[in-house]
């Protein structure tokens, strides 16, 4: 990737519906040009799809970031195929460091956070988990 697709992916997650001949000013680019950038970052995965902000998410909700250390022996893709059928999981990050698991969670309230830390607690793989509940989010 080179300047102009960063400014292209920025210019996106800013705002997904942009024009393409919005994006090609933006960029300094013609059209086609653009256009070619763009399906070239869709096929090499950069970009992986486009996707809808539901209103409720932006305006409430509770939202919770957990980390986890799982059992000795144990590895984050053994409890990555478990953590997936877990509703409300909304990102799953395996880290270097102290922890080996960040996972983010989102729920209608505080309760429904509470069950989703109950469920993950119950794998047989998890060692421990520290829940970080978000208090306010600036950027989405």
């Amino acid at each position: 990737m080179d300047d102009k697709d960063r400014l292209l992916v920025a210019a996106l997650r800013k705002d997904g519906r942009r024009t393409l001949v919005a994006l090609a000013r933006d960029l300094g680019l013609s059209r086609s040009a653009t256009q070619e950038r763009l399906d070239r970052l869709l096929r090499t995965g950069v970009i992986r799809g486009f996707t809808t902000v539901e209103e409720d998410r932006r305006r409430g909700g509770a939202c919770a970031h957990f980390l986890l250390r799982h059992r000795p022996g144990r590895t984050c893709a053994q409890l990555v195929p478990k953590l997936h059928r877990v509703p409300g999981i909304v990102s799953l990050h395996s880290v270097a460091g102290a922890i080996d698991m960040v996972i983010q969670a989102e729920g209608t309230d505080t309760a429904a956070i509470e069950a989703i830390r109950a469920a993950i607690v119950e794998l047989p793989e998890v060692a421990e988990v520290t829940t970080l509940m978000v208090l306010e989010r600036f950027l989405d």
